[in-house]
């Protein structure tokens, strides 16, 4: 029986297969919509970046889209992919099971997340990742499929900034959330089968205090948020009556500095600007 001082930890079974580069383009400028979004944003501009992307047409607005800052659970979206591109190659089964170890419950920071000794699969712990933001999942997850891995996953892609380097290291930036939402939106990211299967699983998110919070009731939102000492964010794929567009909101508030009432507002203003409310 394993004791506290060893901590049982997964690891990869191998290197996965290299995924093809997106060509992704910024949005081409659409200058009322960044009037409106400067109007929203006000005083507070210099917290934000923005990538707003039209999926039909390709316009929109960005605003600071390279500039970097720390992932939070933006992060899962990146281990999901990786998770894909391993299941596709037959390196790992959603079915495998596992007991969570004592290493991976010091990881929890919310209640209702997996515990010491549950049993899991794989596909469930990929389950909470996404739709519970459950971090003892994602980090089970993680280590199963490797962090090495997921780098060269999002470097294959066309990420060049975004992974983990040292601890507690993850930048991003909105440009390249939006490269691999882009990605899964049109079935580029790893294949047409894992793409579809990924976007439904951003479907299941269960934080809707930002994009999803003040659009009307019943608007489909695939999305992933992200929480930190200095990250408010929330990243997805609105698909409204009128446009079926991309939003990534980045921001260096704090979790507890409500930073998600701006980005609510922010989507609100959106949705309406392609819905002629």
């Amino acid at each position: 029986m394993p004791t506290p001082s060893l901590p049982i930890r997964l690891r990869p079974l191998g290197v996965s297969p290299t995924l093809t580069a997106h060509m992704f383009e910024l949005p081409e400028s659409d200058r009322t919509l960044m009037e409106i979004v400067r109007t929203v944003l006000g005083d507070e501009e210099d917290h934000f970046a923005i990538v707003i992307k039209n999926l039909s047409d390709g316009t929109g607005m960005v605003l600071e889209p390279d500039r970097d800052f720390y992932a939070a659970s933006l992060y899962k979206t990146w281990v999901m992919l990786e998770a894909f591109n391993q299941q596709q190659a037959l390196l790992l089964d959603w079915s495998e099971q596992y007991i969570v170890s004592d290493h991976y419950v010091t990881y929890g920071l919310n209640p209702g997340e997996l515990e010491e000794c549950d049993v899991v699969t794989l596909l469930s712990v990929l389950e909470r990742m996404m739709g519970r933001t459950d971090n003892v999942a994602a980090n089970l997850l993680l280590d199963r499929v490797g962090a090495g891995n997921i780098n060269r996953a999002l470097r294959n892609l066309g990420l060049e900034l975004s992974g983990f380097y040292s601890v507690g290291t993850m930048p991003t930036t909105a440009a390249e959330t939006a490269l691999l939402l882009e990605a899964i939106y049109e079935g580029a990211a790893v294949s047409d089968v894992a793409s579809v299967r990924m976007l439904e699983l951003l479907k299941t998110e269960s934080i809707d205090d930002r994009i999803p919070a003040l659009l009307p009731p019943g608007t489909e939102v695939a999305h992933k948020t992200g929480n930190w000492v200095d990250a408010t964010h929330d990243a997805g794929i609105v698909f409204s009556p009128q446009a079926t567009y991309l939003i990534v909101v980045l921001t260096d508030y704090g979790y507890s500095d409500g930073g998600a009432t701006p980005i609510a507002e922010l989507s609100r203003v959106v949705y309406d600007y392609y819905n002629g409310g």
